[in-house]
């Protein structure tokens, strides 16, 4: 079934969305993208963190018209970063979901799951490189001074991130 809007609302079953909130997850969705989020992540948590009350898969299914499978991996993505949290069951035992009610929370849990573990990689992967650069007999083609600065980029990067962790700004605590 295409799109259909009515006065400006998405109309799609008894599940009416008007088509400036449709835009609106559409464009969160695309700027999750760039934190390495699918743009249904973005989707899906704009729906249920705008929503007035917790909302089931079913709902978010026929919303944002996708897929049940791809909303039930999202929302299984979405619990694990507690970015939304299970709130209880409605009708016909379906569970319920709301996003968490602390961003900053959010935030801190995705740059210390995520971007932390990244710096992490990345700073074992240069020190990789620079033992293969010590030791290799070949040329490379690696400027060990470019190398030196990447290091300290990510170093200062990694630092930043454990300032601000430990800063309490962003934090472990619920």
């Amino acid at each position: 079934m295409p799109h259909r809007y009515h006065n400006g609302v998405l109309v799609h079953e008894n599940h009416r969305v008007p088509k400036p909130m449709a835009d609106l997850c559409a464009l969160i969705g695309d700027f999750i993208q760039y934190w390495g989020f699918k743009k249904v992540h973005g989707q899906i948590w704009t729906t249920i963190f705008l929503s007035r009350e917790p909302i089931d898969a079913t709902t978010l299914v026929k919303r944002l018209r996708v897929s049940k499978a791809l909303v039930s991996l999202a929302i299984k993505d979405l619990l694990d970063f507690e970015v939304i949290q299970v709130a209880g069951q409605g009708s016909r035992r379906k569970t319920l979901y709301q996003s968490h009610p602390d961003l900053i929370y959010v935030i801190s849990q995705v740059l210390i799951a995520r971007e932390k573990k990244l710096l992490e990689e990345i700073r074992s992967k240069q020190n990789e490189l620079n033992a293969l650069l010590k030791t290799s007999k070949e040329n490379l083609d690696i400027c060990p001074e470019k190398m030196d600065e990447l290091e300290d980029m990510v170093s200062s990067a990694h630092e930043m991130l454990e300032c601000l962790v430990s800063s309490g700004f962003i934090g472990n605590s619920k």
